[in-house]
């Protein structure tokens, strides 16, 4: 973790005093202390807070409210935390001043700070230790923030891909609805077959060798919630053997029996009876399993959300 500290010089000694028995985990950008030789001012510090810190601690007393410096790293700092939309700016009070907060661009009714204002030798240690603890308590929330966003991603991508995968899947069982002598005879529907089952296809050769991917991303996100990694693990081997290696495989004996009459096969009428019977089953059962699993699916996705907002 990374804090910026913006200070008057003259406050500079309290300020030390304050942050020195930070966490050796915790990095200080303390203005010259943390520049190169030769770097620009401004340039750096502005870099410093829009880019590389993770906090910045203004300490406030008659001296910052005095400092342009804390002005233009105050503003910058209240920008940043806009765009972030979360706590970036950490107010402390060193001295009672009257509207300080205010006065730096704070809002005193919605802004938190921390009261060092008790300079005793036994005051400081504990502002010291309060300060300590109040930004373990906003990493802490960082943390879970930026591991939030990362599940978050993780559950966007496998529910993208798997509703791509359902929709292609629905759409080829649904085109299988006509009886064979329709489909056989029918150029625009064999033609309708034919392209479904060429984007099914497409979209199952990209997403099912990435089934144990997702399954091993989420189990491990949400590794603490034991039912929905089991939850997770049933509906990724449903999707591939009920459904992939299952109901929608055994389409392709119907479809195999649609070329050849299509291609001007002979057929009894006592055969195509039997196929379509066939036909209808194997196209139910598809649809059976894909509304299952598609069940399944929202039901896990939904959880796994709302698991994201408690």
């Amino acid at each position: 973790m990374k804090i910026f500290l913006s200070h008057a010089s003259e406050s500079k000694p309290l300020v030390r005093q304050l942050t020195e028995p930070l966490p050796a985990h915790v990095s200080i950008w303390l203005d010259r202390d943390a520049m190169a030789p030769g770097q620009r001012f401004d340039r750096r510090i502005r870099a410093a807070i829009e880019r590389e810190c993770d906090f910045v601690l203004v300490f406030v007393d008659e001296h910052a409210l005095a400092s342009d410096w804390v002005r233009q790293e105050t503003a910058m700092a209240l920008q940043r935390q806009v765009a972030l939309q979360r706590t970036f700016v950490i107010p402390v009070l060193l001295r009672e001043v009257q509207g300080a907060l205010a006065s730096l661009g704070l809002d005193p009714q919605e802004t938190l700070y921390l009261d060092a204002t008790d300079l005793s030798d036994a005051g400081i240690a504990a502002s010291a230790r309060t300060l300590a603890e109040e930004l373990f308590k906003h990493c802490s929330m960082l943390v879970e923030t930026l591991r939030n966003a990362d599940r978050r991603r993780l559950l966007d991508d496998w529910a993208g891909e798997l509703t791509e995968f359902q929709q292609a899947a629905f759409r080829w069982q649904a085109s299988m609805q006509h009886s064979l002598a329709v489909l056989s005879g029918n150029q625009e529907a064999f033609d309708h077959v034919r392209d479904t089952l060429a984007e099914y296809n497409r979209v199952a050769d990209r997403f099912i060798p990435r089934l144990a991917l997702h399954r091993d991303r989420i189990t491990a996100a949400w590794h603490d919630r034991r039912s929905l990694c089991e939850d997770m693990r049933d509906l990724v081997a449903a999707v591939e053997v009920d459904v992939y290696r299952g109901a929608l495989f055994r389409l392709n004996e119907v479809l195999g029996a649609l070329q050849r009459l299509a291609d001007g096969g002979a057929a009894t009428p006592e055969e195509i009876a039997r196929l379509d019977t066939e036909k209808d089953a194997l196209t139910q059962a598809a649809r059976t399993a894909l509304e299952r699993v598609s069940a399944d699916s929202a039901d896990l996705i939904g959880d796994l959300a709302r698991e994201l907002e408690d």
